[in-house]
């Protein structure tokens, strides 16, 4: 009897050493979601999958993922990381060569580039009194686009802005001064395809029509706040303008680039122009670098428009977005629509409550109204 208890105790005690040092082996856990780019409150997937690789019982795992600040269950609005904790916990057992998907249905509220960065676990061992601890780093990235801003104020500013392009393209629906043919990109809308030359050379190609027949516009967002620091609130306000601008610009298949002094987060690197195209991807594109954006600037808006101004083509009309306004900017902004010939509309968030136009100085130094600017926040 006593070699019998001596026995079954040997073999508790390595079982229990074995469990305690083994006890994550081929455990594996993965985080995941079904989209990297969303909508603000947009409804999205959030999977953990673990996996148990050994024929082995995990008979206790106590998962803690780390989540992103601000992720909501969507259904019932709560916050997955509840006050006074860190992460989001989950306890459940695996048999042996057994895969789990923990699936979730979440939302992100605001504008901004978020993180999943994996999970720390805790596994149980043999006779469930001890635990050992194991750490699963991962960084899952998911992107939020800005809200476009819906005031009233800036659709009557682009309606009067586009009111000309409006006239002209009725009279202008085919341009005719064709200078030349490029290859085709996908952006470009399929009445724009030569076929005639695309059959010649056996590739596709577009036609390139003379600045003066077709229109353009280029946007430009300044992200240089005046002060002390960057004003948050009128940064997401002028994030939000872009994006309402771009849109307008594709309901009226308007083509249109893209140009920021703006800093941006992540993989697109120093992303600070993405030129024209009339395809959702285009669009896309400049939402996805809008969400990714930070709160800095890579040189002032002098700077920045003063580059403008020395790569200026012929023929464009230019939308300026910007957070505040001061002399040096107004006196660029008159440069460039000198070199231009165009106008410059001007989209801020300065005194958007009183509704008014933009005052810009003139060349006596005397404020006057401008028709092509405005405000809005």
């Amino acid at each position: 009897m006593i070699v019998f208890l001596l026995i079954f105790a040997a073999v508790l005690y390595y079982a229990e050493r074995f469990s305690l040092e083994h006890g994550f082996d081929r455990i594996s856990m993965e985080t995941s979601t079904d989209r990297v780019l969303v909508e603000p409150e947009e409804e999205f997937l959030w999977t953990m999958t673990v996996r148990n690789g050994k024929r082995m019982l995990a008979p206790y795992l106590k998962v803690k993922e780390a989540v992103p600040k601000g992720l909501l269950f969507s259904e019932t609005g709560e916050p997955v990381e509840k006050k006074g904790t860190t992460g989001y916990s989950s306890i459940f057992y695996l048999a042996g060569n057994q895969k789990m998907e923990l699936k979730r249905k979440v939302c992100l509220p605001a504008r901004g580039r978020y993180f999943f960065r994996g999970a720390s676990a805790e596994a149980g061992d043999f006779l469930g009194l001890q635990t050992s601890l194991e750490s699963f780093p991962e960084l899952k990235e998911i992107v939020v686009k800005p809200k476009a801003y819906s005031g009233a104020g800036l659709k009557e500013l682009l309606g009067g802005f586009l009111g000309d392009y409006s006239v002209r393209k009725s009279l202008l629906e085919d341009p005719v001064v064709t200078v030349g043919f490029r290859e085709y990109t996908g952006r470009e809308p399929f009445r724009s395809i030569s076929w005639i030359q695309s059959a010649k050379n056996n590739r596709l190609l577009v036609k390139q029509y003379d600045y003066t027949a077709d229109y353009a516009c280029t946007i430009l967002l300044n992200t240089e706040c005046q002060g002390a620091g960057a004003d948050s609130e009128k940064l997401e306000t002028c994030f939000s303008i872009v994006r309402a601008v771009c849109e307008e610009l594709e309901k009226k298949k308007i083509a249109y680039d893209f140009c920021t002094n703006g800093v941006i987060a992540g993989a697109m690197g120093a992303w600070a122009q993405i030129g024209e195209g009339l395809g959702a991807g285009h669009l896309e594109t400049v939402l996805e670098g809008l969400g990714r954006m930070t709160f800095d600037h890579r040189e002032s808006a002098s700077e920045f428009l003063e580059k403008t101004i020395r790569g200026i083509r012929s023929g464009r009309n230019f939308i300026l977005v910007t957070p505040d306004l001061n002399d040096p900017l107004r006196e660029q902004i008159s440069r460039l629509e000198a070199v231009s010939g165009r106008k410059v509309l001007i989209l801020n968030g300065e005194d958007a409550a009183l509704g008014r136009e933009d005052l810009k100085m003139n060349g006596n130094g005397e404020e006057t109204e401008e028709r092509h600017g405005g405000t809005c926040s």
